[in-house]
Order: C-alpha cells, then sequence, then structure tokens
C-alpha cells in the first residue's frame, strides 16, 4: 500500500465512529433534539408573557406630532416646538410649527387619557397657558373618543407663540376630578 492509499484508508477509520460512539451520538442529538424543543418551547412561553404583559411605555402613543397629519412626512416646515406633559391620568401635548413661505403659524393641543379607570364620561374641561404665547380653553360636552384621543382643536396666526423653552400649564377636569401638570420642551 502506498503512504496516500494507506492515509486516506486511516482517515476514513478514524472518522468512522465505532458502534459505542455511534450509540452515544445517537442518544445526544435525541437528548438536544428534545432539549431544542423544550428551550424553544420556554422561550416562547416567556416571549409570550412578556408580550402579553408588556404596556406600551409611551405614554403620548397617538399624540405625537407624527402622529399629525401634514407633519409627519413634511419637509417644508420651518420650525415646530413641542411640549409634552402628563399625570397618572393625562398626556398632553401642545405643539406649534409654521410651514416655509407662509406667514401663519398652527398651535395645536392634544389630551390622552391613559389610566386604567373607565374613560371619562360626561363634560371634559380644560385650560391651557403658554409664557409669552398663547391660552385657551374649552370644554367637551360628549367625551367620546378614539383611544382616549381628544384633539382639543388649533388655533393659527402670525402673532405671538410660546417661547420653544417656556412650559405650558395645563388644567383638565373630569367627572369630578381635576389635575393641574405642566407640559416642558421637548428638544
Amino acid at each position: 500500500m502506498n503512504r496516500i492509499a494507506m492515509y486516506s484508508y486511516r482517515l476514513k477509520e478514524v472518522t468512522k465512529p465505532s458502534i459505542w460512539q455511534q450509540k452515544l451520538i445517537w442518544a445526544v442529538a435525541r437528548l438536544t433534539r428534545g432539549m431544542n424543543k423544550r428551550i424553544g418551547f420556554l422561550l416562547l412561553a416567556m416571549f409570550l408573557v412578556l408580550t402579553g404583559c408588556k404596556e406600551n411605555n409611551n405614554v403620548y402613543s397617538g399624540i405625537e406630532k407624527n402622529n399629525i397629519e401634514g407633519l409627519a412626512n413634511a419637509d417644508n416646515i420651518e420650525f415646530i416646538n413641542e411640549y409634552k406633559g402628563h399625570t397618572d391620568h393625562w398626556a398632553a401635548m401642545y405643539i406649534v410649527y409654521k410651514y416655509k413661505n407662509d406667514e401663519n403659524h398652527t398651535a395645536r393641543l392634544f389630551l390622552k387619557y391613559i389610566a386604567k379607570e373607565s374613560k371619562p364620561t360626561g363634560e371634559l374641561r380644560y385650560e391651557y397657558d403658554t409664557e409669552g404665547g398663547a391660552d385657551g380653553h374649552g370644554t367637551l360636552s360628549r367625551t367620546e373618543s378614539q383611544a382616549g384621543i381628544y384633539n382639543l382643536g388649533s388655533t393659527g396666526g402670525n402673532g405671538a407663540i410660546a417661547d420653544k423653552n417656556s412650559l405650558v400649564k395645563m388644567q383638565v377636569d373630569w367627572n369630578g376630578n381635576s389635575e393641574t401638570f405642566e407640559l416642558k420642551p421637548e428638544m
């Protein structure tokens, strides 16, 4: 037998497992296959539990600037000033923006009910005041809303606006409850 033939013969012998090695490989493969199923099932169960228990931690979801039609993808915006704040029951966003080549700015106010208790019924009153800019108040006689989100309207003009570093004071009255909080500028 020449060297190459002897080497390939030895190589075949070395790579071919014995009967005991075959049984060991089969047992390990069977065990790990079962473990993979168990581990896969355990990971799936953990994923379902965690995603089922996970709340949306963003209390502003649904009232952010990317939720406002015309602002999400607009590239002709001169400026956007956002102010956000929340309590245990409410999240609010006040936004002031101006399009390029437009003399007027627009201010909009949104409220979102974030408490676990049932949504407000009856009358909802609100009041806001900005430093150096606008203030306003209003009443919603019907508090029906989609996902607890209330669009409290918009104003516009070419007058004074809230300073981008100022606070907006907000008060909400509903179902005999009242909360006052501040909306802080988003940088």
